[in-house]
């Protein structure tokens, strides 16, 4: 219990109680302002809880937009591409179909396959070099002290140069609508039968006792020596037979019969190409020519000064060019006679003094005056 002061002024119970209530009305008001900010307080940050979230959601809206535009612009850009790319291979289908296509298929098939077998026959006959060589050689009972030995080296070139030969000679005239005769395909084959002879000949050595085993040996031996002519043959006759497919061949009329349509009957409607005309060049013409009048307004400094007679204007004159002979000796005439040229004046200096080419100058001086006048 706390304890009072005894020496403490008393105050009346009325003066006690007007005091009490001013403490009292003091902690209300003050309570009530504590109220008002923290109320005041939670509003405001309310309010801006609210305008967070607002804006989230506008920057989520125009995320989803921007989201929703790229994709509808990438699906158009799809649909156009798709458009555009079903619509050229519509076009080249269809342009597969017509004859000019098929014949140009033809024709590059016809290339392709020289291409290929070509270099296949040329491999063939490098396998079949040395046999040859060797098959001439034996014949020939040449050694390597003789020049025919070295020159049998280029009897098998010689051979399948003339083949291939024979073959682009059939084919362009295949590709031409003609025919090679017969009599350059035997010869074509006699050169490969050269080879091939030529190379048994070089294997075909008797061997020292005729046992299984020296039989099998020679056997293998002719064997490996044909492989490049018989190959070569071989390849030769292929391109024959695929070249003859290829001219029988009817790129105007299909399968069953019927007509191939042309390029120009399958009514393709093909946009043209934008044409860019080029943009016309700058031209300065009358801004020089509004400079040259300004020039000529600006009034002489020496004004009143009589003008040299080699700086005045002379009066223009027909060119040359357009200038008759007879005008021209006449010219010529008047400038011996004046004494600013000789008589005998060489042609240069007359070509300089008329101002033409040195062949007119030499005609003109050859002009007589009589015709002149």
């Amino acid at each position: 219990m706390k304890a009072t002061n005894p020496n403490a002024p008393t105050l009346p119970a009325s003066e006690l109680a007007d005091e009490l209530a001013q403490q009292r009305d003091r902690e209300a008001v003050r309570r009530a302002d504590e109220l008002a900010r923290t109320t005041a307080t939670a509003e405001h940050n309310r309010a801006l809880a609210d305008l967070s979230e607002k804006t989230r959601r506008a920057d989520l809206d125009r995320a989803e937009r921007e989201a929703s535009a790229n994709a509808s612009a990438t699906l158009a850009r799809v649909y156009r591409e798709s458009k555009d790319s079903g619509e050229r291979i519509r076009i080249a289908a269809h342009m597969a179909r017509s004859g000019e296509a098929r014949a140009l298929r033809l024709e590059r098939l016809r290339a392709r396959n020289l291409k290929v077998l070509v270099p296949v026959l040329l491999g063939f006959a490098a396998w079949s070099t040395t046999g040859v060589q060797a098959g001439g050689a034996r014949l020939m009972n040449v050694t390597s002290a003789a020049p025919t030995w070295w020159a049998l080296w280029v009897l098998e070139p010689v051979l399948i140069g003339a083949v291939v030969w024979v073959i682009l000679v059939r084919a362009g005239l295949a590709a031409c609508g003609g025919r090679l005769d017969d009599h350059a395909a035997r010869i074509a084959y006699g050169c490969l039968t050269t080879s091939i002879l030529l190379n048994l000949a070089a294997a075909a050595v008797a061997p020292a006792a005729w046992t299984v085993g020296s039989v099998a040996t020679l056997l293998g031996s002719m064997l490996a020596h044909s492989i490049g002519p018989v190959g070569a043959a071989a390849t030769a006759h292929l391109i024959g037979i695929i070249d003859e497919s290829i001219s029988d061949a009817d790129p105007w009329t299909d399968a069953h019969g019927g007509k191939v349509p042309l390029l120009t009957e399958l009514g393709l409607d093909l946009d043209p190409a934008p044409v860019v005309e080029p943009e016309p060049a700058p031209s300065f013409l009358p801004d020089l020519r509004e400079q040259q009048i300004s020039a000529a307004a600006v009034t002489r400094p020496n004004k009143g000064v009589k003008v040299p007679p080699s700086a005045r204007r002379k009066p223009s004159t027909t060119s040359p060019r357009a200038t008759s002979d007879d005008v021209l000796r006449e010219r010529l005439a008047a400038l011996v006679s004046s004494g600013d040229l000789p008589e005998n004046a060489p042609v240069r200096r007359v070509q300089a003094a008329l101002n033409i080419s040195f062949d007119r100058a030499k005609r003109v001086m050859a002009l007589p005056l009589a015709e002149a006048a």
